[in-house]
C-alpha cells in the first residue's frame, strides 16, 4: 500500500466479515480510529458478504428476509446478533441498517473485509445462500463448499460497482485463522484454502490489498498457545501480533507517531498509585489530566475512547 493510501487518524473504516474482524475492529476503536465494525453482526462466507454490500449500494431500499424464530424476528441474511422483537420493529432496524452501511460505502476511506468460510448454506425454500442459519432444522438447508470460480465471479462484480460507487475506496482483504473445526480438520482447510486464493485474485485489483493476518498466526506463530482453549479461536497474544503487522503495513508514518505517544499515556495512566490523599499523587492525577488534555487538543481527529 502507497504512503497515500495508508490509514491515519482522519480516515475512516468500515470492516465487515467473520468475528476476526471484530477483533481488529476493536483493536482500531482502541487506538483512537473512527471504524464501523460489522453493523449486520458477524458473516463468514464471502458470497453473503456480497449479498449485503450490494444490498447497501442499491439505489432502492428492499427489506431482507425475514426468520422468526419463536417470539424473536431474525433475518436470514444477517446474524444472530441483529433481531427484533416483532416483524415491524425488525423491518425499522433493516431500513436503519441499509441508510448506515449505505452512508459508510459512501464516506469510508477503507474497508475491511474478513473472509471466514466457503462452506455455503443455502435455503432450500428459495435457493438463496444464508448469512446464519440461526440453529433452524439442517433439513431446511443444503450444504456445499463454493466453487473458486463462482467466488471470483461474483466479488469481481462487486468490485467494480464499489468502486464507481466511491473510487477513493482502499479494499483490505484478510482470511480469518479462526478454525471450524465442526466441519472437521480437512474441511476447514479446503475452505481456508479457496478463500485464500479468492484473496490473492481480488488483491490484484485496483485499490485493493491484502494483509497476510492468516499465515501470521498459522505459519509464523505456529503454536496453540496463540489460540483460546479451544483450539479455534486466536487469542489476546495473536490479535496484537496481528495489530502489530497492520501498524507495519497499513498504517501512515503519522499515526504511528500519535499511536507512540498515546501507548506512552496510557502507561502513565495504569500506573497504581499507592497513596491518593498524598500530595504527590495529586500533582500526578493534574499532570496526567493536562497531558490527555494536550494530546486530545493536538489530535482531533483521535477518537476518544469510551472508557476515557
Amino acid at each position: 500500500m502507497s504512503a497515500d493510501q495508508r490509514i491515519s487518524h482522519n480516515s475512516k473504516l468500515l470492516l465487515l466479515g467473520s468475528c476476526f474482524s471484530d477483533e481488529i475492529g476493536k483493536k482500531l476503536q482502541e487506538n483512537g480510529f473512527l471504524a464501523e465494525v460489522n453493523p449486520g453482526g458477524t458473516i463468514f462466507h464471502p458470497l453473503a458478504l456480497s449479498k449485503l454490500l450490494l444490498w447497501a449500494l442499491s439505489d432502492q431500499y428492499q427489506p431482507l428476509r425475514m426468520h422468526r424464530r419463536n417470539d424473536v424476528y431474525l433475518s436470514w441474511d444477517l446474524s444472530g446478533t441483529f433481531f427484533a422483537m416483532s416483524e415491524a420493529e425488525l423491518h425499522l432496524k433493516f431500513e436503519a441498517l441499509y441508510n448506515q452501511m449505505r452512508t459508510a460505502l459512501q464516506s469510508s476511506s477503507h474497508l475491511f473485509i474478513t473472509f471466514g468460510s466457503s462452506w455455503a448454506f443455502t435455503l432450500k425454500a428459495d435457493h438463496q445462500i444464508v448469512a446464519n442459519c440461526h440453529k433452524a432444522s439442517s433439513a431446511q438447508f443444503n450444504k456445499e463448499l463454493t466453487a473458486l470460480d463462482v467466488l471470483l465471479a461474483d466479488w469481481q462484480a462487486l468490485l467494480l460497482q464499489l468502486q464507481t460507487f466511491n473510487p477513493k475506496l482502499q479494499v483490505v482483504f484478510t482470511v480469518s485463522p479462526v478454525r471450524h473445526l465442526k466441519d472437521g480438520l480437512i474441511a476447514n482447510n479446503r475452505s481456508k484454502a479457496r478463500l485464500l486464493l479468492l484473496a490473492e485474485d481480488l488483491s490484484q485489483f485496483a485499490n485493493c490489498s491484502y494483509l497476510e493476518a492468516y499465515e501470521l498466526v498459522l505459519d509464523e506463530l505456529r503454536d496453540y498457545a496463540f489460540y483460546k482453549e479451544d483450539g479455534a479461536h486466536p487469542n489476546q497474544k495473536a490479535t496484537q501480533a496481528v495489530w502489530e503487522l497492520l501498524q507495519e503495513r497499513i498504517l501512515s508514518l503519522e499515526a504511528l507517531k500519535v499511536l507512540e505517544e498515546w501507548e506512552g499515556l496510557q502507561k502513565r495512566r495504569a500506573h497504581r498509585i499507592l497513596y491518593p490523599e498524598s500530595a504527590a499523587a495529586k500533582k500526578l492525577v493534574q499532570t496526567l489530566a493536562e497531558e490527555e488534555a494536550s494530546f486530545f487538543r493536538r489530535y482531533p481527529d483521535f477518537q476518544r475512547p469510551n472508557h476515557f
